[in-house]
């Protein structure tokens, strides 16, 4: 069967089809011509394009079926709109059957042609003839269509070519079930393992019946955990809200963030290197959500036996051993794949619970693995975990103890650990991380052995989930590897590089919005919607704005040099860019990467001749570590401390840790340091009360001098008496409060627990009283703060609804305020004090008028 790649374009009075023989290269242009069209398509012939399923195809068939011109148009316009072009009267009318495939199926979502063009280093060209115009097309107009409709279909041709592992992997899994290449080519993978397993779509209604594995140790997990994916039971909380929920917990010093679709936890900016004492190991469970299936019979309801997923994941394995790589990769295919689709309400494998059943229990059984290391071993740190592997260094004399822990989880579970020892880690965040194994850094072919994830070092092709190409400012992504890894500067990296491309950003407009400009010489000039840019020297050239159809708005676009030269045609040299833009980027990353911020420059203020002398703020420019330190104790011991918290159901002031962290902060950008602030370990201590748990945590501070990588060391804890993350939050709050208050001369008497100061409370406020209350609201003192006035609001709710009878002492607040508009600070304080001990007794009976 020959295979023809095809592209259409549709105008008011015109349209035009072009063919492409991908065996002889030769092109067939139809335009305005329905019988022409009719005999093309009666020979034996596969079409292959990019988005056809959803355009190409229905326009073709409506051309097939002998629409005229006007009501090609009318189509184009429904699909255009939103529509589905099989939802079009005209469509579902007439019938027309020829053999097509989309190479867009199975690649990730928004990336569109003309982006790939720009990715893969082609033209990025735009046809200029408007599909709005409102006359038939000239003949210069028309050549120029097929000029760039030509262009789009060499570029689809180019991606069947670059996927066809991806489409020869189709074609291989249907012949083993006797499926006709044609229609495994034309099913996503989704769809062709579908036909592969022989599923049958069928009704369920249980998808919230999910049951823990019998073999899962519970008892390990943390509580609030399992009480978190409980919640699937409780049928008052609808779907589309349960699903989306996630939950934070810390554990062993590294936060976990658990939901429906899986778990991830990260140290943020983080490095640690493998020592003769200490090492860093990943964990990786083999083939984790198929053995899911396989060994909790979590495999789709709808085909007709799992022995046969079982079967195919053991042909895999022995195929794999045996280095029969068509047959291993095939088998993958559906095995990866089927997870995917029982959760996909249009596909034959659809089945909730088994989908939501794989999710849950791979993350519960890889949090207990988690929860018995921290248990046996006292030197572990996590460093990154997720749903299928965990990360973390450890004393090198505590790897028995884990390997005691795998063996015993792997009997028990009957799933597979992979080992990876690891030289270095380097982590911006969970979703960005360089790991370089240990061993040599290249393999035989000369291959990095080294691991990225994450938008700041990868780029190329992906190589798992869905086809995506990225080839934004490649040579910053190389020059933080070269960096990481080796130690080489980045300005060597970038200045030795003389590939144009690997400077180039891929400007893209999106679909929302319907044009795009440039500055140039601050004058608006209007481009394409995708475009070739680079960052210049040149000051006359700005950014890229644009513009969206549905209001007129303006935008920049994101991510892209303040100087931008456009080169869609590929005529500039290396000598046109701007390299230093790329090396201050990619030093901007690594500071992500180190947690180091930078220094926002204050803007300098003209002087009057009125203005008043003031006391010279202290510069860190030239100073030693030592000076800096000694600066940031005397900014924390001379801030004006001020107990600006009001605890309104216990009635007493203090200083909030809003004041302490904004305090610091502003002394550690004057004395020239950074803060970085570690939770260590966090133990849980039931029976404080009947109603609460101790929280201890241990925290590790670090006062680090960015410019000569010098710093000093803290280890304090602090401890919380609470429910659940309220006592954690306790916890870390008050342990910095404290650690500030006892190293960086706060003064005593502004110690947040000492209230000794304070007056002593009661429960019952006389009327009388109230009126004092209300009297002294306008005292001679500055003006309440919006905080302040909001919390007095907050407080007359809270007064309100636990007493309706003081509804006229909150009318009368409201009078007297005008509208709390009016009132100093001193009295609101007061008043949200007294308003609060109003709202205890009445909530405990002791008072109700």
């Amino acid at each position: 069967m020959l295979i023809y790649v095809f592209d259409i374009e549709v105008f008011k009075f015109d349209w035009l089809i072009i063919f492409k023989n991908i065996s002889t290269g030769e092109y067939t242009a139809i335009h305005n011509d329905n019988s022409a069209v009719k005999e093309f398509m009666t020979e034996d012939k596969l079409l292959a394009g990019f988005n056809n399923k959803h355009y190409d195809n229905h326009i073709l068939k409506a051309i097939l079926c002998g629409a005229d011109n006007a009501l090609v148009k009318e189509i184009n316009d429904f699909i255009i709109s939103g529509r589905q072009g099989f939802e079009h009267w005209f469509i579902k009318e007439n019938k027309a059957w020829f053999d097509s495939f989309d190479i867009r199926d199975d690649m990730q979502q928004g990336l569109s042609l003309k982006a790939i063009e720009g990715h893969l280093g082609l033209n990025v060209k735009e046809t200029s003839v408007p599909f709005d115009i409102n006359r038939p097309l000239t003949n210069t107009e028309l050549q120029e269509v097929i000029k760039y409709c030509k262009h789009d279909v060499d570029t689809t041709e180019r991606l069947v070519k670059i996927r066809k592992p991806y489409l020869d992997g189709k074609i291989a899994l249907g012949r083993l079930k006797d499926i006709p290449d044609v229609k495994s080519l034309y099913a996503t993978n989704a769809k062709i393992t579908a036909m592969f397993l022989g599923a049958e779509p069928t009704e369920r209604y249980d998808e919230r019946e999910y049951v823990y594995p019998p073999n899962l140790k519970k008892e390990l997990i943390p509580p609030e955990v399992i009480a978190f994916f409980d919640q699937i039971r409780d049928e008052s909380i609808p779907d589309d809200v349960l699903f989306k929920t996630k939950k934070k917990i810390m554990v062993g010093g590294c936060e976990f963030v658990y939901g429906w679709g899986g778990v991830h936890g990260g140290l943020p900016t983080y490095q640690e290197e493998t020592t003769d004492k200490r090492v860093i190991v990943n964990f990786d469970v083999a083939s984790l959500y198929p053995s899911l299936m396989i060994r909790c019979g979590y495999t789709s309801r709808n085909i007709p036996s799992a022995a046969f997923y079982e079967k195919v994941y053991h042909d895999r394995l022995k195929a794999k051993k045996e280095g029969d790589k068509k047959t291993a990769n095939t088998l993958k295919l559906c095995l990866n794949t089927t997870y995917g689709a029982m959760l996909n309400k249009y596909n034959p494998l659809y089945d909730p619970l088994m989908g939501r059943s794989v999710c849950i229990s791979g993350q519960l059984f890889l949090t207990e693995l988690v929860m018995a290391y921290l248990r046996d071993c006292k030197t572990i740190k996590i460093i990154n975990f997720n749903t299928d592997g965990v990360m973390f260094s450890i004393d090198e004399d505590e790897m028995p103890k884990i390997y005691a822990i795998n063996e015993e989880w792997q009997n028990r579970t009957g799933f597979e650990l992979e080992e990876d020892k690891i030289q270095k880690i380097v982590q911006k965040d969970v979703n960005n991380y360089i790991m370089v194994p240990i061993g040599e850094l290249y393999d035989k072919d000369g291959k990095p052995r080294w691991k990225v994830k994450g938008s700041y070092l990868t780029y190329g092709m992906s190589k798992v989930g869905a086809w995506n190409i990225n080839n934004n400012a490649v040579i910053v992504k190389k020059a933080l590897a070269e960096y990481f890894v080796k130690g080489i500067p980045v300005e060597k990296t970038i200045n030795e590089c003389n590939d144009i491309f690997e400077f180039q950003f891929i400007a893209k407009a999106g679909t929302k919005y319907k044009e795009a400009y440039h500055f140039v010489n601050d004058e608006k000039i209007p481009v394409q919607k995708v475009n070739r840019v680079y960052a210049s020297k040149n000051p006359i050239y700005g950014k890229l704005h644009k513009v969206k159809a549905s209001d007129d708005s303006e935008a920049k676009i994101e991510s892209l040099p303040d100087h931008c030269i456009i080169d869609n045609d590929n005529r500039l040299s290396i000598e046109d860019v701007d390299k230093q833009f790329y090396i201050d980027m990619a030093h901007k990353r690594i500071n992500d990467f180190l947690g180091i911020k930078p220094i926002k420059e204050k803007k300098v203020r003209k002087k009057s001749m009125a203005t008043k002398k003031t006391t010279e703020t202290p510069t860190s420019e030239g100073m030693t570590f030592l000076q800096k330190l000694k600066v940031l104790q005397d900014l924390m011991g001379e801030y004006a401390w001020e107990k600006d918290g009001i605890n309104r159901h216990q009635s007493y002031k203090y200083i909030s840790e809003k004041q302490y962290k904004a305090n610091f902060k502003a002394a550690l950008k004057k004395a020239g340091l950074i803060w970085k602030m570690e939770t260590l370990s966090h133990e849980f201590i039931p029976g404080v009360s009947d109603k609460m748990h101790l929280v201890i945590c241990n925290f590790r501070g670090q006062l680090i001098d960015p410019e000569t990588g010098e710093r000093e060391e803290y280890l304090f804890s602090g401890s919380g008496a609470d429910n659940g993350d309220k006592a954690l939050y306790k916890a870390v709050t008050g342990g910095h409060k404290f650690f500030l208050a006892a190293n960086f001369n706060v003064a005593e008497d502004n110690d947040p627990e000492n209230d000794a100061d304070e007056e002593p409370k009661s429960n019952y406020t006389p009327p009388e009283k109230r009126e004092e209350i209300k009297e002294g609201l306008l005292d001679k003192d500055g003006a309440a703060t919006k905080m302040q006035i909001n919390s007095l609001k907050k407080a007359l709710k809270l007064l309100r609804a636990a007493d309706p009878s003081q509804e006229e002492f909150i009318a009368a607040i409201a009078e007297k305020t005008e509208k709390f508009t009016n009132i100093k600070k001193k009295a609101c304080e007061t008043l949200i004090l007294k308003v609060g001990e109003m709202t205890e007794a009445a909530k405990n009976g002791e008072r109700k008028d």
